[in-house]
């Protein structure tokens, strides 16, 4: 029973689980410089540059660079795979 466990049941509620729309991530918020506009965007975090952040903007949907960045929270939603 436990082998079956680990060979069947584990490896399909993991794939599962990576497509259901929730992952687990640095989410920072930053002030991100836009042209002449400086605005106030969420990123996710991808790595760390001198005294700010580079990652994948969730409002612009684009890669930004952000400097003053507080932690947010660790977890993103999006819409699971099979909507």
């Amino acid at each position: 029973m436990a082998l079956a466990l680990t060979v069947l049941v584990l490896p399909l509620l993991a794939f599962v689980s990576a497509l259901d729309g929730q992952s687990w991530t640095s989410i920072v918020e930053c002030r991100v410089t836009a042209g002449t506009r400086t605005e106030s965007d969420r990123l996710i975090e991808l790595s760390r540059k001198g005294d700010g952040v580079v990652g994948w903007n969730l409002d612009a949907e684009q890669i930004s660079n952000g400097s003053g960045c507080v932690s947010e929270e660790s977890r993103y939603v999006r819409e699971p795979w099979w909507r």
